[in-house]
């Protein structure tokens, strides 16, 4: 699996750093870019910038950069490395838990080699996600061993890893519940609401570092005024894409097709809405109806429905409706449904081994090979850009990206569309209009270019850099 995941992911040692995230991240962040210093070790700890306090993942960034400085070839190899490690790192969890090696195995490399994995390998931007991953396998490896054996110091080993994963990427707060899954199947230490209240208490230093990881993401978005507002995404709303976004997120799992950086968002039919909230209560219900018959389908299901909860939107940042990333830790989950199930209904149709094993390696194979083809969309920006407006539809913050690409190399023929194609999805944008007419400056078209300045003053009359554009042009006829 280690060496599968290199075969998809060794061409991103010839990508180059993508234009979205990965400026703020690295190429215009100088307290990252310049490397290990001691100013730079105290920002990362102290920072809120970019959303989150995650001075691991900070670090991580500047020890690449003092290592390879903006090359971007070897940080994406860092990341593969991360992400390989994570992989193994799985079926060893999976193997000291269950004692079995096949679905630990095929539970492993459907985490590992599923295209969703793509986008938080081969962006750089995105090193919290294997980061965070690396800390998450090392608590749960821990955990296992205290298991077997609670003592105080094998606990300060889960809660130490613990530590490290909410210091790469807060969104992980949901670990001590996986833990809490992990207790009922496949450790069993859960068979009685005693039992149950020791586990509970057995975790109280892990929910305090939840309180204040929490705390923190709090006080870092406000900052960052990262958070959309009810007014723009009403909360009915933001329920309604959550719904739905688990589902969709159960689609792309079956069905890796059509990914894309950036899913915007798009009307939603109370027709819709319903079917899928149905069909999580349908799922929801039978896995608990068979959660002593078949446990692995209550820790996997729950395992995916609880990881989520962070990025579902309800609590929304950024512009997206949903985002391949954050499937990255929650399909784990989906991942054990599927080994285990498969498993068994192998075992009770009396499949022979021969047969198992060739389904397996047909599956692996087949995501890999669409691993591999989605990794090659992530080698420049050009080409992430033009593709996930091919796969989305009205997409108008990529049309944005493609259109300032293309006007950087002085490309008015292509960056034109591209702003016009944004400005028919959201003709209300005047920082999109403005640029706008700023590139029919440059291609000669003043007319048009005043017209453009002229809505947006309209729009805007304190907007000073439209103004001074349009005195620039001089007056029209």
């Amino acid at each position: 699996m280690v060496l599968a995941c290199v075969l998809i992911y060794a061409q991103t040692a010839g990508h180059e750093f993508i234009n979205y995230d990965d400026p703020n991240y690295l190429l215009n962040n100088t307290k990252v870019n310049g490397g290990l210093t001691v100013g730079g070790l105290l920002w990362a700890f102290t920072t809120f910038d970019f959303y989150y306090w995650q001075p691991l993942t900070w670090i991580s960034h500047m020890v690449d950069c003092q290592l390879f400085g903006l090359n971007a070839g070897p940080h994406h190899v860092m990341s593969l490395v991360l992400h390989a490690a994570n992989v193994a790192l799985l079926f060893l969890v999976l193997l000291r838990t269950t004692g079995a090696p096949g679905c630990s195995a095929f539970a492993a490399g459907l985490f590992g080699l599923h295209p969703l994995r793509v986008e938080s390998v081969a962006w750089a931007a995105e090193r919290k996600d294997v980061l965070s991953g690396l800390f998450w396998m090392l608590t749960l490896l821990a955990y296992s061993h205290y298991a077997r054996q609670p003592g105080r110091r094998r606990f300060l080993l889960v809660f130490a890893a613990f530590l490290g994963a909410v210091m790469s990427k807060p969104s992980v707060v949901t670990l001590p519940f996986v833990l809490l899954l992990l207790d009922a199947w496949p450790l069993r230490r859960l068979e009685s609401m005693a039992e149950l209240r020791d586990r509970v208490k057995e975790k109280l230093p892990l929910f305090a570092i939840i309180a204040a990881a929490s705390l923190l993401t709090f006080i870092g978005q406000d900052r960052m005024g990262a958070t959309v507002s009810l007014k723009a995404l009403p909360f009915w709303f933001r329920i309604w894409n959550a719904i739905v976004s688990y589902v969709d997120y159960l689609g792309m799992t079956v069905w890796p097709v059509n990914l894309g950086v950036l899913y915007p968002y798009s009307k939603i039919s109370g027709a819709e809405m319903a079917s899928a909230l149905l069909l999580l209560l349908a799922i929801s219900g039978f896995v608990i109806w068979r959660r002593r018959g078949n446990p692995y389908l209550f820790t996997g299901w729950f395992w995916y429905v609880g990881t989520l909860v962070p990025m579902i939107g309800l609590a929304q940042t950024g512009v997206q409706a949903r985002a391949d990333r954050f499937t990255y830790l929650p399909s784990i989950g989906l991942a054990i449904v599927a080994s285990w199930g498969l498993a068994e209904i192998a075992s009770r149709l009396r499949v022979p081994f021969p047969v198992r094993a060739g389904v397996v390696g047909l599956v692996l194979g087949l995501l890999s090979f669409v691993s591999l083809v989605q990794t090659t969309r992530w080698k420049d920006s050009f080409t992430l850009f033009e593709h996930t407006v091919q796969v989305t539809r009205d997409n108008d913050v990529m049309h944005l990206n493609l259109a300032d690409l293309y006007q950087q190399r002085r490309d008015l023929a292509k960056a034109l569309p591209h702003y016009e194609a944004a400005l028919r999805i959201e003709p209300d944008n005047i920082g999109a209009r403005r640029l706008y007419a700023g590139a029919l400056a440059m291609a000669g078209r003043t007319a048009e270019a005043r017209q453009q300045f002229e809505m947006v003053l309209r729009r805007d009359p304190n907007d000073s850099e439209s103004r001074m554009q349009l005195l620039m042009l001089g007056p029209g006829r």
